[in-house]
């Protein structure tokens, strides 16, 4: 088993203070890990959409209502998990918005970047916790 480099877990507010506190750990995880322009976009992008989608869909912006960030950083993947209060959702349901029906939709862009930046990318039964897998 690879040993794991970094491992933190963050409760924030639905709030943009919250994603800010997302910004922190990332800066964090930049400092301490050289990784590559590609990486970090990559992870920086992921974060950011999917705590995102936690607070505008799965909390409603309801400030009370906490989002949980887990990152777990080994030398080959970085694991990302988002768990919001919300009801769910089902990632399968979320049409690609590069089909020619959703072209001129604003939804579902945030999962369709986060699925192509990623190397697995899948949800609890409930459909409120997001796990992203990528490679380093």
């Amino acid at each position: 088993m690879d040993p794991i480099l970094f491992q933190k877990e963050l409760f924030v507010p639905s709030n943009f203070e919250g994603l800010n506190k997302c910004l922190d750990l990332i800066g964090e995880i930049k400092v301490a890990f050289d990784f590559n322009l590609d990486t970090m976009f990559g992870l920086h992008t992921i974060i950011v959409e999917s705590v995102e989608n936690a607070i505008i869909h799965g909390n409603k912006g309801i400030r009370d209502l906490d989002v949980r960030i887990f990152i777990s950083i080994n030398s080959t993947e970085i694991y990302v998990e988002i768990e919001d209060r919300g009801e769910g959702f089902d990632i399968n349901d979320i049409p690609s918005p590069v089909d020619s029906a959703y072209l001129q939709k604003e939804g579902g862009r945030g999962i369709f970047f986060i699925k192509m930046l990623s190397t697995c990318c899948s949800t609890n039964v409930k459909g409120n916790i997001i796990r992203i897998k990528l490679n380093r």
